[in-house]
């Protein structure tokens, strides 16, 4: 979605398990305030999804930016946070 956008945004391993944690920022300049927003997390190892989620973000302002941490699911048995070579994350819809 135009106007929201996402920033410092980092992937780090929970403690010592296999567990991963989103963090970093959204910020609104759609010009109208949002009571949740939906956000996608596609993360690959190579070009194959393993993990594929959705989240929301709850009342994000007209023109404020928000901090934002997910803990995701776990990572197939026999792979690390190392073995991430892309995500994606986007807007899927706000309400």
């Amino acid at each position: 979605m135009r106007n929201i956008r996402y920033h410092n945004v980092k992937i780090e391993r929970f403690k010592n398990s296999n567990t991963l944690i989103l963090k970093g920022e959204i910020s609104n300049d759609v010009g109208k305030s949002y009571n949740a927003v939906a956000v996608r997390i596609i993360l690959f190892v190579k070009n194959t999804i393993v993990v594929n989620e959705v989240f929301t973000i709850n009342d994000l302002g007209s023109g404020r930016t928000k901090a934002f941490e997910r803990h995701l699911y776990e990572l197939p048995a026999g792979q690390s946070i190392d073995d991430v070579s892309r995500y994606e994350l986007f807007t899927e819809n706000c309400y």
